[in-house]
């Protein structure tokens, strides 16, 4: 609110005040007088740079006290009577005060004689200097439960750092000192007995020593271990690398400890000693481990395998567990490796815990050995994501089809190709699924394969979300056998409309078709929409479409304006008639303006209907009376009826398809016949594609405004997604009679090695073979290639 004092005009009865976020800069002596029923105070992210002897007298009820982010510093503010009247604080947040020091090499005594009479203290946030001292009136805080570190400017800590805090402390929290390489001794925490807490993420001490501080807890039981980067490549040294193999002597003190929450994340660990890592004394402790964001292949071997199984079966209480973002970024010893020593097919299986509810693979790229990890039946698993992972091994799910399918509810398997997933779950038609992430899977020809059956095994989902896969249509029957979904992400496909199949779903309350190739919604779809929000509320996201605003979107233009579906905005981009851009929300505000030549046309529409419908019923009475006449004359001439084509008028006779390899060939042969002699108008994308257009836009505009299409296979002719978007809408034009002849040009290479996608439109394809033999009559084929090149109406 702006304040820059405490208010005194607040009722007198009030237990908590909040003055956070203010411009106040100073507590006077009699500021807080009259609120002396105030069991919390916050002071946080104000100016604050003096506090009087008196500032808290009268507060002797209070029990938390926040003065985080200000201006506070520890070395003149905090005198020995300031606490003094807060005999039951339990709560002091004085962190974010201290400014960065300029020298790192002095030793800093905290004010122990300002603190030391907080008896009743449980929690205490402070920031930590570079080489701290906390004096012998630490040891009057008995109740001290809770400490935590910030604005963290540490570069030492000893054996006598801690030496005189209370042994009662359970939770220590150190994170983000970041600035310098704390160096650490053994025994620094060995004042904190009782510890159950330690979590010193993102600060740069190494892991090495971060481990070793783990002494004083051998057999005792421990809730969180938190070594999330503690480890970076900015300390990398001799002593301590940065790239890390795990050894039994790091380990040693970690073992012996009943851990429940363990994270070893992010610390550059790219190998560890068979024994280190995952062996416990007391596996049955832990809950959630994390080995995220490192550089190790978790089973490289024949005996870490074995002490893997070991782990996993005796970790009964494990529930999520996190290898992502593991890439491997140089190989791995040759010794390692070696997979010798395996007699038979079960000492590749590695078994997961049964009790395992979350497993995060992700990002894992390595090359480990051909693993088959088995799911068994009854498993807790609920959540998996092998999202943009790189393996040599396998995931199988262990269980009996009709009386144990998998529990699984969440299944994220982003990248790369869609059929294993789906051939696996081919083997459950009943399954606990609800939510399914396909993002950059290749859906695309997996319509085009399976355009009934691609989700017939998804009937429990709820969520689907198959964004990113260069879908351009959906075929009739795609989504009927998902009866339940209620969330579809369509985003960054090539969807030209949304599909008509959605209206028969009236569970769906979320649709994302952001990002694709729009250019309205037809009032079905809107009346659905309509109908979806009115059962249960309806959100749909359109930003990044090309919509038109023009006299045939007026209604959508309306509607965008007036529906009760949410949107993720209400004004989006769109094109005027005459090609300037605009915006929706603009358009609707200037609808007369304008679409005013929208209205004459529609009443010229109507006038000319109505005076055509009179005139066709004067027609019709005039036949009435000449029927006899007019039946004779029709029989006369009934066989000689001549259908007659519409003509139509392309941009481009020929489009050409083509890899890389083949643009030298094109350029003098190809194009110097077809253009310099026959006179074609050819359309080849690095010279005729425009600039500023999405390249998937270029490509489908100009083969929808090509009469003929040849497909150039080469050697190096590959199934890129492009060449694949260019293959399927050949069929969809062709199929729509808008392509005459579709030619497939192979040249130096067997019609065996043709990409098995060409063979969707095997049916209606020419096919030429060209060799640079000295045999091969060329002028044969050039004869035969301009008879197909000739309009139909020529031929």
């Amino acid at each position: 609110m702006g304040l820059v004092h405490v208010p005194q005009n607040l009722p007198r009865n009030i237990t908590a005040l909040d003055l956070s976020r203010n411009d106040i800069t100073g507590i006077t002596n009699d500021a807080l007088v009259n609120y002396e029923n105030l069991l919390e105070l916050n002071l946080n992210s104000n100016n604050i740079s003096h506090i009087s002897n008196l500032s808290f007298k009268e507060l002797g009820n209070l029990q938390s006290l926040e003065m985080a982010d200000n201006c506070l510093d520890l070395s003149d503010v905090y005198t020995k009577k300031l606490f003094v009247p807060l005999r039951k604080l339990n709560i002091l947040n004085i962190m974010s005060n201290m400014d960065q020091p300029t020298n790192f090499s002095t030793i800093f005594t905290y004010p122990d004689q300002a603190l030391g009479v907080l008896h009743q203290l449980t929690n205490l946030s402070i920031d930590l200097m570079p080489k701290p001292k906390f004096g012998q009136g630490f040891k009057q805080l008995q109740r001290l439960q809770r400490i935590e570190f910030q604005s963290c400017y540490v570069v030492s800590l000893t054996n006598e750092t801690f030496k005189f805090f209370s042994s009662s402390v359970e939770t220590l929290i150190m994170q983000n000192c970041r600035l310098n390489f704390v160096r650490v001794d053994t025994g620094t925490l060995l004042p904190f007995q009782e510890l159950k807490v330690v979590d010193f993420s993102d600060t740069f001490m190494h892991l090495k020593q971060a481990l070793l501080l783990l002494n004083p807890y051998t057999n005792k039981h421990m809730s969180t271990i938190n070594f999330h980067h503690v480890s970076d490549v900015v300390i990398d040294n001799k002593d301590f690398p940065y790239s890390l193999i795990l050894t039994t002597e790091m380990t040693k003190y970690l073992q012996t400890i009943c851990v429940e929450n363990l994270d070893l994340s992010q610390n550059g660990i790219v190998d560890y000693e068979p024994g280190s890592l995952f062996t416990f004394r007391y596996p049955e402790c832990i809950q959630h481990l994390s080995v995220r964001a490192n550089r190790f292949t978790i089973i490289s071997n024949k005996i870490q395998l074995q002490y893997l199984n070991n782990f996993t079966r005796q970790a009964s209480r494990l529930k999520t567990w996190d290898i992502s973002y593991n890439v491997v970024s140089y190989p791995v010893s040759k010794e390692n490796t070696v997979s010798a020593g395996f007699e038979n097919p079960s000492d590749y299986i590695f078994y997961f815990s049964k009790s395992v509810e979350k497993f995060d693979a992700s990002y894992v790229m390595a090359n480990d050995l051909h693993i088959i990890n088995i799911i068994p039946i009854n498993s807790s698993l609920r959540y998996i994501d092998f999202s943009y992972s790189i393996s040599s091994g396998m995931t199988l799910f262990e269980s009996d089809s009709q009386n144990h399918p998998p529990n699984l509810e969440t299944l994220i398997d982003s990248g790369g190709d869609y059929s294993f997933i789906w051939q696996e779950f081919g083997r459950f038609p009943v399954n606990n699924l609800k939510t399914v992430v396909w993002k950059k899977r290749n859906l695309n020809e997996g319509i085009q394969a399976h355009p009934k059956d691609l989700f017939r095994n998804l009937n429990s989902v709820e969520t689907l979300d198959i964004s990113e896969n260069n879908i351009w249509y959906f075929s009739d029957n795609l989504l009927d056998s998902m009866k339940n979904l209620s969330r579809l992400h369509v985003s960054k496909n090539l969807l030209q409309s949304i599909p008509i199949q959605l209206i028969n779903h009236l569970k769906i309350k979320t649709l994302d078709v952001r990002n694709n190739l729009l250019t309205g919604i037809n009032l079905e779809i809107r009346n659905w929409l309509d109908q979806m929000q009115t059962m249960h509320s309806m959100s749909l996201f359109l930003a990044g479409n090309a919509f038109e605003c023009s006299c045939t979107n007026i209604d959508l233009i309306r509607w965008l304006q007036t529906t009760n579906v949410k949107l993720d905005r209400r004004s989006y981009n769109c094109v005027l008639p005459n090609g300037s851009n605009s915006n929706t929300l603009d358009a609707y505000n200037s609808l007369s303006d304008l679409f005013a030549h929208c209205e004459s046309s529609l009443w010229l529409t109507v006038a000319t209907t109505l005076l055509s419908t009179g005139f066709i019923i004067a027609i019709l009475l005039v036949m009435y009376n000449k029927r006899w006449q007019i039946i004779f004359t029709l029989q006369g001439i009934i066989n000689r009826v001549v259908e007659q084509k519409i003509k139509r008028k392309y941009t481009y006779d020929v489009y050409i398809s083509y890899e890389g390899n083949a643009v030298y060939w094109i350029k003098e042969t190809l194009v110097s016949k077809l253009e310099g002699e026959w006179g074609l108008n050819m359309c080849i994308r690095e010279r005729d594609f425009l600039a500023g257009i999405s390249h998937a836009d270029n490509e489908a505009e100009a083969i929808k405004e090509s009469r003929c299409i040849i497909f150039v296979i080469t050697p190096g002719y590959t199934l890129s997604p492009d060449r694949t978007f260019e293959i399927d809408r050949a069929q969809y034009e062709r199929i729509r009679s808008n392509l005459e002849t579709v030619i497939v040009l192979t040249k130096d290479i067997k019609i065996s090695d043709v990409p098995r996608n060409l063979s969707y439109i095997w049916n209606y394809v020419y096919l030429i073979e060209w060799s640079d033999d000295e045999k091969f009559n060329s002028d044969a084929i050039w004869e035969k290639l301009k008879v197909l090149l000739t309009p139909r109406k020529l031929r």
